[in-house]
């Protein structure tokens, strides 16, 4: 079940038609609007936050309120006046008022404080430290705050349908993270902090995360649906493993580290140590530590490739949510695969040509540039470093599975290598 998304629409600029060309894009560029009033203290609205209107001060009072559990007393009666210019006499009242306008304290996700304000340098020895700050410590998904991950406002909706779908099953996808990535009777509402992982808690978490990616792309995409089972199958096998990788390193990139693999349940690979990546605690280890120095050695460089191939480009490029999906799109259709038909590469090929469309659009009417194929083309050139990332992990999966040291269970085996469906 999804939960309420705390969203900042973005509404474009106001934006004039550039040529005769543009009219037809200047159609849907909506209007300046009046600002709104928060809901709370009357102040100056920022859009809608947890299910009501509110400025940015009342928002984030509401969420601190949630995430930390906190209790507040009224000295009076209950019945204290909230206004912008003495809000914070009664934190009781103010939050019984946040309740009152209908704001959802089932909408807080309590990851978000700090996502993107934070400096990350590549030498950083306390990565549990470092990404134990991000967002409070809850998973640094696509629901953070950041530019780079903005809401559009509702107007792009019909010239962008198959982006906009995509970006909000992903918050649905996002939500069941929180679940599924939980102990056993670990409450949702506590401070989850990241942690370094191992590569067998790696391989469960990757498991896990097989369901919810396949209800993504069937809720992303329509002509999906109607394949028949033997076609899905082979899209699907074929898209986990190089989507896996591309997440990983979009995940990275929005929250500015370099140094570390960061999972979608939040934790994270810690790169400048892979020691600890290989070492199970309260296991017997299968190799002295002489032995796991030499495998970390061996294995660093398909770390590096990921960061210098994806991670740093993406920097680079600031590539943004909608530029993530669109990459997402034309990975997911792909072409030419074993026992695929040609009905099947017909119909990939419609899809990837309208989300082709709706990714000019809205470079052209949300990020005002005036070259966007340059910018497509900078894009697609991420999809052959993503492929040999995807090649080198598989040929790193082989070699423990050969050697039977660290090897995989068979399911992340089959999975990796896309035998699992």
């Amino acid at each position: 079940t999804a939960k309420i998304e705390e969203t900042v629409p973005c509404s474009p600029p106001n934006m004039e038609p550039l040529d005769n060309t543009s009219l037809e894009e200047s159609q849907f560029r909506p209007e300046k609007k009046e600002k709104s009033t928060c809901s709370i203290c009357r102040e100056d609205g920022d859009g809608y936050h947890f299910g009501a209107e509110a400025c940015r001060a009342c928002a984030a009072f509401f969420r601190r309120s949630v995430s930390l559990d906190k209790t507040y007393l009224c000295r009076g009666n209950n019945d204290c006046e909230i206004t912008a210019n003495i809000r914070c006499m009664c934190r009781s009242c103010r939050f019984a008022k946040c309740l009152e306008v209908g704001m959802n304290p089932a909408g807080v996700q309590q990851r978000r404080d700090t996502i993107g304000k934070r400096e990350i340098k590549p030498d950083s020895t306390d990565l549990m430290q470092l990404l134990g700050s991000v967002g409070d410590g809850y998973p640094p998904t696509t629901s953070a705050q950041s530019a780079l991950v903005e809401d559009l406002h509702p107007s792009f909706n019909d010239r962008m349908p198959i982006l906009m779908k995509m970006r909000v099953n992903y918050r649905k996808m996002d939500n069941a993270r929180l679940v599924i990535h939980r102990k056993d009777g670990q409450s949702l509402f506590k401070e989850k902090t990241p942690k370094a992982v191992n590569y067998k808690e790696a391989c469960a978490q990757s498991i896990r995360e097989v369901s919810l990616v396949a209800d993504w792309v069937a809720w992303c995409f329509d002509d999906f649906v109607t394949l028949p089972m033997d076609q899905k199958k082979v899209l699907f096998r074929n898209f986990y493993t190089p989507f896996s990788v591309l997440e990983g390193a979009f995940l990275c990139h929005i929250n500015d580290t370099s140094n570390a693999l960061i999972l979608p349940s939040g934790d994270y690979i810690d790169t400048n140590n892979l020691k600890s990546f290989f070492n199970i605690p309260d296991e017997e280890q299968p190799m002295t530590d002489d032995e796991i120095e030499k495998f970390c050695r061996m294995f660093k460089p398909s770390f590096e490739l990921n960061r210098r191939g994806l991670v740093l480009p993406m920097m680079a490029e600031k590539i943004d949510v909608f530029e993530f999906f669109a990459l997402c799109t034309f990975v997911f259709w792909d072409f030419g695969l074993d026992e695929q038909t040609d009905d099947c590469m017909m119909i990939g090929k419609s899809v990837k040509d309208r989300v082709m469309k709706e990714l000019a659009f809205y470079l052209r009417c949300a990020k005002r540039l005036e070259e966007p194929s340059l910018r497509v083309a900078s894009l697609l050139t991420l999809l052959p470093a993503l492929q040999r990332c995807v090649r080198r992990f598989q040929e790193d999966i082989e070699i423990t599975n050969v050697f039977n040291v660290y090897a995989p269970p068979k399911d992340f085996y089959d999975l990796v290598n896309g035998k699992f469906c």
